[in-house]
């Protein structure tokens, strides 16, 4: 059984160095089907040997095999018989231990913005607002048009709003499932890497506590790797509408993290409905006719952000930046913006936030 363990293990490093050698977009697929494979044999291995051993043992082989499944959902692939092979077990699995994390009883999030100042911005005006638009305001105003607004009171009925504000109740659905964390002020610092933890640790050591360096849960899909959160809100309806004649479901992402948290000015190509569960985010934004005022990088993985920071513009490198005319919100808790294609957005967390965004 130790041997067996052993070549595994040696399987899984050799194929995690092929994994992390150069960009990721370009390695071979193959590595990736090999990743979830051994993820899977180790796993079977892990649980072979915990059998007629103390429950201490088995609760840390238990821990390693979700650790394991968790790497293999993030670095391998599904395989095309059993896509959700490794989910299913996870969920499993999850179930004996889901609660394991949650006796220290970290703090609760401080998430309330009711003293933070609101301000307009100079130069800025306020993205317009609709109170639970209908399905057909929301296509003829909004939608079709293409412009930026803020709905609220569309996101009353998920129990997220409520749930997710509790860290024992993350901790106790997921706290031992392995995240990647982004650490850092912004993806475009030199000082920006990319961590693997528990959401655990995560929400202990960034989230309900002060650290020296900012971690942040941004942009990963954490609901197709814990499918037991998906239970707790829904797709909006606003993302039947369509650009074309397909019909496929929004991508959905998670974005959690302590306050002062920045996604640099950027665009994205698809629309999006940016739905905040709790605390509070500036968002400000620009019409992709700005672009020339903007500054993209130059580089290829950087083309679609911006070189200024719209909070503190440097115009004596960016002097067309003057010329731009953006609009703002602050995104409270049960209220949903809606992000046209191409609209450049700057995002920072004034207080811990939990957002999900759904592109289509």
């Amino acid at each position: 059984m130790n041997i067996t363990l052993l070549r595994l293990e040696a399987c899984l490093d050799r194929t995690w160095e092929a994994l992390n050698t150069g960009h990721w977009k370009d390695v071979e697929m193959r590595h990736r089907y090999c990743y979830t494979i051994c993820s899977v044999l180790k796993c079977i291995v892990l649980e072979m040997s915990c059998q007629d051993v103390e429950d201490r043992v088995k609760i840390d082989t238990t821990t390693k095999i979700i650790e394991q499944i968790d790497k293999g959902l993030l670095l391998g692939a599904p395989l095309d018989d059993i896509p959700h092979l490794l989910t299913k077990i996870a969920s499993r699995v999850n179930e004996k231990i889901g609660s394991t994390g949650a006796s220290k009883n970290p703090d609760i999030m401080q998430c309330d913005s009711t003293n933070i100042p609101k301000n307009l911005l100079p130069g800025l005006d306020w993205i317009r607002r609709y109170k639970s638009p209908s399905m057909e305001t929301f296509y003829r105003d909004i939608f079709s048009k293409k412009v930026p607004a803020v709905l609220e009171g569309c996101l009353d009925h998920w129990r997220a709003l409520t749930h997710w504000k509790d860290p024992k109740y993350l901790i106790k659905m997921a706290g031992t499932r392995t995240v990647p964390i982004e650490i850092g002020s912004k993806y475009t610092e030199e000082d920006w890497c990319q961590h693997l933890i528990t959401l655990s640790d995560f929400i202990k050591s960034h989230v309900t506590k002060d650290n020296t360096k900012v971690g942040y849960l941004a942009q990963h899909q954490l609901f197709e790797q814990i499918p037991e959160l998906k239970e707790d809100f829904s797709i909006p309806d606003y993302c039947s509408f369509s650009d074309n004649s397909e019909d496929i479901l929004p991508d959905v992402n998670a974005w959690f993290g302590p306050r002062g948290t920045i996604s640099p000015l950027h665009y994205d190509p698809k629309n999006n409905l940016l739905c905040q569960v709790f605390g509070c985010k500036r968002v400000i934004l620009y019409h992709p006719n700005d672009t020339k005022n903007l500054y993209p990088y130059d580089t290829r993985l950087l083309c679609n952000t911006s070189q200024v920071d719209p909070t503190n513009p440097d115009y004596d490198n960016f002097p067309n930046f003057r010329n731009s005319q953006g609009t703002m919100c602050y995104l409270n808790e049960g209220e949903m913006l809606f992000i046209p294609p191409g609209w450049w957005h700057h995002v920072v967390s004034l207080t811990p936030c939990f957002s999900i965004s759904f592109w289509w």
